[in-house]
């Protein structure tokens, strides 16, 4: 008999149960590593939920200026723009699980530190290395996230990782009324937090291995091919860090307690945590662009309403802090979403690693410039700036929509 021809011979019948078990197995780790990834960076906002009003709220009982106080927070965004510019390298080498590993025990040891070395020109520092620590894990894990979330949901994927971490952040306030801002028990309990961080990260497999391993994009070509994201999430970081800094501070000089100031906070994670679905849901159905017009008029309304709150009360003020708060936290998961809709792969890490350069440049600007419209116009500067900041922002998505990306 003469040998068959490979190129017409009909290759065997294959099993229809392997492929479609082989999918199922895929589906599942994607699944539990979205899982895995978000629940990880959720617990870790609660250590920065928790240690941003601790930090400032300390020094504004030791009497430090609100100007002062601002600048020892920019110091952190400042980390923020440093870490990411060699997040993608050490992602290459190392591998993103014991990347994130490595930087959940690195801000461990530098949280404790910052009890012993309590001073001022210290707490610059190590709120500086802090930062870095703390964007590098971000820009790897909502690379990780975009990645596994998929087109087609990506926008409720982006919407519950966000939720879950406005959770983390409103817990991390609710944590410091249980431990006060004196002694050691404070810094224990944030470093506890973030190492149960490192927790759901043990069982990830396959899916985290090849994140990364490519070159990643420059980051001036990021900004030549998404500048109206990388502005965005610019501007998000700039109100999300004077409003993490300087809500409590201005809480206390309108005449709350500690507890209640710090709770300020709170409501606006509980905010997000309500709306962040909804808003995901949304960018799932409209163009992004309009619903990131819609999170900006929101944010305009409640800073302008904010002042006028301070004398209704309690439950009139933390009401429309959470829809404030909820609205105006929509902008950032909606610039991610567009972000990880227009870059892929390799490509990914070099975007998310230009997003949260941007969100620390943005920051570093928040904490300075609120605090210098406190001591100029005190407490009310503080809301007064952040009508500014959304009235500025909706005007840029109003005049820019014919160059926003969808």
């Amino acid at each position: 008999m003469p040998e068959a021809d490979a190129s017409t011979t009909p290759p065997p019948h294959p099993n229809p149960l392997r492929p479609h078990g082989a999918e199922r197995e895929q589906d599942v780790e994607r699944r539990w590593s979205l899982a895995a990834a978000i629940a990880s960076v959720a617990v870790f906002g609660i250590g920065i939920g928790f240690a941003t009003p601790l930090f400032s709220l300390t020094l504004e009982a030791r009497g430090i200026e609100a100007s002062l106080t601002g600048l020892n927070a920019a110091a952190g965004y400042l980390g923020v723009v440093l870490g990411p510019l060699w997040t993608p390298l050490l992602v290459r080498r190392l591998g993103i699980r014991r990347f994130l590993f490595a930087c959940l025990a690195l801000d461990v040891v530098v949280f404790l530190t910052m009890k012993p070395l309590d001073g001022l020109g210290a707490w610059f520092a190590l709120r500086l290395l802090l930062g870095m620590v703390g964007s590098s894990l971000f820009t790897a894990t909502e690379a990780w996230i975009n990645m596994l979330a998929g087109d087609r949901s990506r926008g409720r994927v982006i919407g519950a990782y966000a939720a879950a971490l406005a959770a983390g952040f409103a817990a991390g306030p609710l944590l410091l009324v249980l431990t006060g801002i004196e002694g050691w028990t404070p810094y224990l309990a944030g470093a506890g937090v973030t190492a149960l961080a490192a927790l759901p990260l043990i069982g990830v497999g396959a899916s985290a291995r090849g994140l990364g391993r490519e070159k990643a994009a420059g980051l001036l070509a990021i900004f030549a091919r998404a500048p109206f994201i990388v502005l965005t999430v610019a501007f998000y970081g700039c109100f999300e860090s004077a409003a993490l800094s300087l809500l409590p501070v201005w809480g206390v000089r309108i005449g709350l307690d500690r507890s209640a100031a710090a709770a300020i906070l709170t409501a606006i994670g509980a905010g997000a945590i309500a709306l962040q679905l909804p808003v995901g849901w949304l960018s799932d159905k409209l163009a992004r662009v309009a619903v990131l017009r819609l999170c900006g008029a929101a944010g305009l309304a409640g800073a302008l309403l904010l002042p006028s709150l301070a004398a209704a009360g309690a439950a009139p003020m933390f009401a429309t802090v959470l829809l404030w708060g909820g609205a105006a936290s929509g902008i950032y998961p909606v610039a991610l979403a567009m972000a990880g809709a227009r870059f892929r792969g390799a490509e990914l890490v070099g975007a998310n690693a230009a997003l949260i350069i941007a969100y620390g440049v943005g920051s570093l600007l928040g904490p300075s410039l609120g605090g210098i419209a406190m001591d100029l116009w005190n407490p009310e500067g503080l809301p007064a700036a952040f009508a500014l900041l959304f009235a500025l922002f909706l005007a840029a998505t109003l005049l820019g929509r014919s160059r926003a990306p969808a």
